[in-house]
């Protein structure tokens, strides 16, 4: 029976190793390996706390078990256990009391590197001594600290990841507006002279033929056109940029985001 449990606990540190290898969902990853803990082991209930390591607040934690034994555990660790450690430093704690009866809890270290940031608690109802447990307790811990230490780095690339993709949006937009403003002092002039001499012409509308009429109206509605599009993309907030051509890509003036006018 015990060769049987010792070859659970081997089979459970082995597939926990292999998915934190492939796999960075750092709660997945807690609830799976506290599961197949808590029945192995054979505990009533079990929880794994993440913290965070400057202002010791949690961050993650998930539970497995009886929910009414969860609660008699989550009580003993807000009042006793972090009492233990934020005053005395402590790291590994067993501990037998009587709550309704005799339960046995301990509560393991969970290290990243040298900073413990989180621990494995567990509880069963009656007198054990669940320090026999702390060479497997001590794989686990060590397993979860290597996730813990995986998802951070994960997390930190991420979020560079996200920052340098806002730098380049915001860069790519600076563009476009340094472009627009540029249409519009390089453009808008030369174009105001055309609409202007559009106007005079159109005036004189009973000297001209009608094939001349509807050119120089034309001439107006596509200079008008052409200050509408720079107008919107020196007002451009968020360019949705899409294919032109096989080479070549556009900005849609449609679907994209500007300010709106004030």
């Amino acid at each position: 029976m015990e060769k049987n449990i010792d070859r659970l606990k081997f089979l459970l540190l082995k597939e926990l190793a292999e998915k934190i290898n492939t796999s960075s969902e750092i709660d997945l990853i807690l609830q799976e390996a506290l599961d197949n803990s808590l029945e192995i082991v054979k505990l009533a209930c079990a929880s794994i706390v993440l913290w965070d390591e400057e202002t010791k607040e949690t961050k993650n934690e998930v539970a497995s078990g009886s929910m009414d034994k969860h609660k008699i555990l989550r009580e003993f660790d807000h009042q006793g256990i972090r009492v233990m450690r934020e005053k005395f430093s402590a790291e590994s704690i067993y501990v037998t009391f009587d709550m309704e009866g005799p339960h046995s809890i301990f509560s393991y270290p969970i290290r990243s590197g040298k900073q413990i940031v989180g621990a494995i608690n567990g509880l069963c109802v009656g007198h054990r001594n669940l320090s026999t447990e702390e060479e497997f307790l001590e794989a686990l811990s060590n397993q979860l600290g290597l996730a813990v230490a995986k998802a951070s780095d994960w997390w930190e690339r991420k979020i560079r990841a996200e920052l340098q993709e806002g730098q380049i949006k915001f860069e790519r937009l600076n563009a476009i507006i340094e472009t627009a403003v540029t249409i519009n002092h390089e453009v808008n002039t030369p174009l105001t002279v055309v609409l202007g001499y559009a106007d005079l012409l159109s005036k004189d509308k009973e000297k001209l033929p009608q094939d001349a009429i509807d050119k120089l109206e034309n001439i107006k509605q596509q200079a008008l056109r052409i200050k509408k599009i720079t107008h919107k993309l020196s007002r451009m907030v968020e360019p949705i940029i899409v294919k032109y051509n096989i080479e070549a890509k556009m900005i849609d003036l449609d679907k994209s985001k500007t300010k709106e006018e004030g």
